[in-house]
């Protein structure tokens, strides 16, 4: 009967195979994890939760020069629970391993706005930059020097301005997505004379807006019930 080497074997033998790494993993131990043999993924494993994560290469370079524990079997490699977790404080101490990156936990800034309010931004960038010809009458596109009298107004402008500031961020195509995707959806419902809200201004001077509500009959309670009662019980809102 010939006497089992315990010299290290080829450097192949540290690639575990899926039957190799469940071989390991079924060895019996503590429900702690003490007295577990570990294979080379484990053991890495065990490393990257205590400090930061080094590759099999290093590891393997490790075991080869005596800076880190002999495996108790070569056939795979598998090595004891409790010396591994011995190393890993000692080489943290000792310079070896490098401590694990700290999380941060520190929240990204919110970028800083161009302009306070929509107010500001229709009169510094929208007026000065969107000019359309407009006639006296305002019989197809028109405009209200007093927009904020109108609610609809307010809602699009401000939706419009908001777009802006988030997609000016984008230097590529965050603008020309602005443009096709809001400017040019919003502008030419604001200014339509005859169905938008400027519906009866002029591009000179505001007018009552001749428009009116939508008539409604209001539906049966049950039919619509009021969501915030449901979720103040601890319901879900659907």
């Amino acid at each position: 009967m010939t006497e089992r080497s315990h010299m290290p074997e080829p450097v192949d033998a540290w690639d575990e195979s899926p039957e190799e790494a469940a071989a390991a993993a079924a060895v019996d131990g503590g429900e702690d994890g003490r007295g577990f043999l570990l294979s080379v993924t484990d053991v890495l494993a065990q490393i990257a939760e205590e400090a930061e994560p080094i590759k099999a290469g290093r590891w393997r370079s490790l075991v080869m020069h005596g800076k880190a524990p002999a495996p108790l079997d070569w056939e795979p490699p598998q090595w004891d629970y409790d010396a591994v977790e011995a190393w890993i404080h000692r080489a943290l101490e000792g310079g070896t391993l490098k401590p694990a990156p700290k999380a941060t936990s520190e929240a990204v800034p919110e970028p800083e706005l161009v302009y306070g309010s929509t107010a500001e931004w229709v009169t510094k960038f929208l007026v000065p930059v969107y000019r359309r010809q407009l006639t006296a009458t305002g019989d197809k596109t028109t405009w209200c020097p007093q927009w904020w009298k109108h609610a609809e107004a307010i809602i699009r402008l401000e939706a419009l301005w908001r777009a802006w500031e988030h997609l000016r961020l984008d230097g590529r195509t965050g603008m020309s997505v602005w443009l096709k995707d809001h400017l040019d959806h919003h502008l030419p419902v604001l200014t339509d004379a005859t169905s938008g809200p400027f519906n009866g201004c002029k591009p000179d001077r505001h007018a009552e807006s001749p428009l009116g509500q939508f008539q409604l009959v209001a539906p049966p309670p049950a039919l619509f019930p009021d969501v915030r009662e449901s979720k103040d019980e601890g319901g879900t809102q659907s």
